[in-house]
């Protein structure tokens, strides 16, 4: 039945479960053809309701609680800029610089060598694009951005079609979504269209920008959101071959299961066993070869007791990343409550804090000022992995970060305090100890490890390396090149 959001009483993973079914089957229930010219935009738009469908749950369930998130809510997030009448323009300037950067010659086009092009800018690119670009043509116009200049103007139009379309799109997600009983934040609701009309316009956009380009191949960081899911959709209707390199580790409850870029390369083992296991489309290649990112560590052959601070890397916890009902922004204040606690009852102890970029550090520093170990907190914007050799501790929450904490050979504390289970098993492989709850987590921070138990952890985190890095030889880099290379050989 549609409507078991309401089946009360649910638990906090039944509610998670009933989200995902609504964010994924609404359009069953309402007379809309999603699918246009091939692109199915009721998968294209999935991203936009994660964090909409989860706050109307938790706002149903717990309106008490709600108030401090609703507090947090920005109204701009994931906006288009509010003077804009044609929401193509917002790319102009930079489809203006990438057909600039062709024809100036910084990515010239090759009969005779094959094109790589990547689209969007992260940082786990960054030494797969190194290496690639010795060998092959590699156009990639956010590196080109500040060398452009006296542009010529691009100003495709905004159809009146393609906004009709978005907006009885958006009206068919609302009426959707009421078959299980779940209505939307009004703010949210007028930002769910505008989003909508972004989607459906940057479809057309991405359309000229690879005519332009003719690119051979295409390499994204993720195939599963806005925006890089876009050029998944369009490039397998211009049958251009796209390879999906992974950047994190699967930090959230149902979201990186489905898989839909044709080629992607995971990490490791969990990542692949989780797309042929859970993905309704299984890609034409799936290849673990590990993460570039990670080639020059190594782990230790023991725990490394020693350090000057307990270091917590926190996972983003604005409410626009909250992305299942269980995951409350007040998760990361209360973690914090605990650690300062904590703290209080180990005089010689420091905290360090390196905040997600998407959470609130501002909301973390206010907590601080008012606390009695204020003077022994810190809270820093430095690289996470610069931070680490220097922990004496790692307190992670479902995060990248406690696999990296593992290659320097820390003790890991999983704190996690959302009503539902942890989406990563560092706990289950004994990686790292539990802090479910500000008792476990207090708990965890006085632990002194045995000789026994040091070792029982250190064997945990080189399960869970193996298992979440995948080969950790130093070759990454290199395998990543030769899928790359493969692909642009098949495609000439």
């Amino acid at each position: 039945m549609p409507s078991q959001v309401q089946s009360m009483p649910l638990s906090m993973s039944e509610l998670d479960r009933a989200a995902w079914e609504a964010i994924c089957h609404w359009q069953d229930h309402v007379q809309i053809q999603t699918v246009r010219a091939g692109i199915d935009y009721a998968q294209l738009i999935r991203y936009s309701l994660w964090d909409k469908v989860s706050r109307a749950i938790r706002k149903k369930h717990d309106p008490i609680a709600f108030e401090f998130e609703a507090d947090l809510l920005d109204p701009n997030w994931g906006m288009l800029q509010q003077n804009s009448l044609n929401p193509l323009k917002q790319e102009a300037k930079r489809i203006q610089q990438l057909i600039h950067a062709v024809q100036d010659g910084l990515a010239i086009r090759s009969r005779k060598s094959p094109t790589l092009y990547v689209p969007c800018e992260h940082s786990a690119l960054r030494r797969t694009v190194q290496d690639i670009a010795h060998s092959v043509v590699t156009v990639v116009p956010y590196w080109a951005y500040e060398h452009q200049n006296n542009l010529s103007r691009f100003r495709p139009p905004l159809s009146k079609t393609r906004s009709t379309f978005a907006l009885r799109l958006h009206q068919a997600v609302l009426e959707g979504l009421r078959a299980f009983e779940i209505t939307l934040l009004d703010l949210d609701i007028e930002r769910l269209k505008r989003q909508i009309v972004q989607v459906v316009t940057h479809i057309e956009q991405v359309k000229f920008e690879l005519k332009a380009l003719r690119p051979d191949v295409i390499l994204l960081f993720a195939d599963n959101h806005y925006p890089v899911q876009t050029y998944v959709f369009v490039a397998q209707q211009m049958q251009i071959p796209v390879i999906m390199q992974q950047h994190g580790l699967d930090c959230e409850q149902y979201c990186l299961e489905e898989a839909y870029a044709p080629i992607i390369s995971v990490w490791g083992k969990a990542r692949c066993d989780r797309y042929c296991q859970n993905s309704t489309w299984q890609p034409q290649t799936l290849q673990i070869n590990g993460n570039p990112e990670f080639d020059t560590l190594r782990a230790p052959e023991k725990l490394d007791l020693n350090g000057d601070y307990w270091l917590w890397v926190t996972r983003p916890h604005r409410p626009e990343k909250c992305f299942s009902p269980s995951r409350s922004p007040r998760e990361g204040i209360e973690i914090l409550a605990a650690l300062l606690q904590a703290l209080m009852r180990s005089p010689s102890a420091r905290l360090v804090i390196k905040p997600h970029p998407l959470d609130h550090p501002d909301l973390y520093q206010t907590y601080v000022n008012e606390s009695n170990v204020r003077d022994r907190v810190e809270i820093t914007t430095a690289p996470a992995q610069s931070l680490l050799s220097d922990a004496s501790l790692v307190i992670s929450e479902d995060s990248t970060v406690g696999l990296e904490a593992m290659f320097f050979g820390k003790v890991v504390v999983h704190a996690h305090f959302a009503a539902s289970l942890p989406v990563l098993p560092f706990v289950k492989y004994e990686a790292a100890l539990p802090g479910y709850s500000a008792e476990m987590l207090v708990s965890a921070l006085e632990k002194q490890l045995s000789e026994t138990e040091q070792q029982s952890m250190w064997s945990g985190q080189q399960r869970f390396i193996q298992d979440y890095a995948g080969l950790c030889d130093g070759q990454s880099h290199q395998r990543m090149v030769r899928l790359i290379q493969q692909v642009l050989q098949q495609s000439l």
